[in-house]
């Protein structure tokens, strides 16, 4: 009579390494979650010189094969931007805004038509050599790790670009960040938690080189001198209601009105 231990002890070690493995991706951060889901999306775009330059098919492919200009009216607010700028400074304009990681441009026109001076910086000469020739004088091409602008230039800054630069040169970025800032910035780029739905409909793991949630941007920040701007609830609400009111038909850009917290910077 041939025993069935052998078996059976096989099979109760197959369940155990099975056991294993479902504990290690319960161990799994957001991060690390959302990597392995779009994984497609990571290294697509991306410059291999490592300097944070997205490579010109991100704008030419910028959204279901159309180009960055075709689609920019439906994808970009600028009065979003300028009335939660209101609601957490109770700043009204004219006042000056640098708008880092402005591409063509076509950012400041909007804010201008809302009486913003805005001025923008890009990287990518790509997207930046269409720039509109009314606002070449105010969209520059250059590093934002190194911006040709005097201290304090800017009362608020509306920045995308960070999460396009390695790792390595985040600190240096926000310290310049912090340089030329009068009093606050707005940080409107992809993060890991962000909602499934709005990462996989515009691929916005494309051409991204740091992967952090919005509590970890708000630390790079918060050590690199600027403070979190929200902290009453009632604020947080009336936040919250003007994500809400943006654009009801699109996903929301912020998965939770508790991330939005992290995302308003003050410079003490």
């Amino acid at each position: 009579m041939k025993s069935k231990a052998g078996p059976r002890l096989a099979w109760i070690k197959t369940r155990q390494q099975g056991i294993a493995k479902m504990r290690d991706v319960k161990k799994l951060s957001i991060t690390e979650m959302r990597k392995r889901k779009f994984a497609r999306q990571i290294g697509m775009d991306v410059s291999i010189d490592g300097s944070g330059v997205v490579a010109d098919t991100y704008f030419r492919e910028y959204a279901t094969n159309q180009g960055y200009e075709d689609v920019f009216e439906s994808a970009f607010n600028g009065k979003y931007i300028i009335d939660l700028i209101r609601a957490v400074w109770g700043a009204e304009s004219p006042y000056k805004l640098l708008d880092c990681g402005s591409a063509n441009g076509l950012t400041l026109k909007q804010f201008d038509k809302l009486g913003v001076e805005a001025w923008g910086i890009e990287n990518s000469a790509y997207i930046h050599s269409k720039t509109p020739e009314e606002w070449r004088e105010r969209n520059l091409l250059g590093d934002v790790s190194k911006m040709p602008f005097e201290d304090g230039s800017f009362d608020f800054l509306y920045v995308t670009c960070l999460p396009y630069l390695p790792e390595e040169k985040i600190d240096q970025a926000i310290k310049e960040l912090f340089r030329v800032c009068r009093v606050g910035i707005v940080f409107h780029g992809t993060t890991t938690d962000m909602t499934e739905e709005v990462i996989e409909d515009y691929e916005l793991f494309a051409g991204l080189q740091t992967f952090w949630t919005f509590s970890e941007w708000s630390d790079a920040f918060v050590r690199n001198g600027f403070q979190l701007a929200v902290s009453d609830s009632i604020l947080l609400d009336e936040m919250w209601c003007i994500e809400q009111e943006a654009d009801e038909d699109d996903w929301d850009w912020y998965p939770n009105k508790e991330s939005m917290r992290y995302s308003f910077l003050s410079k003490p």
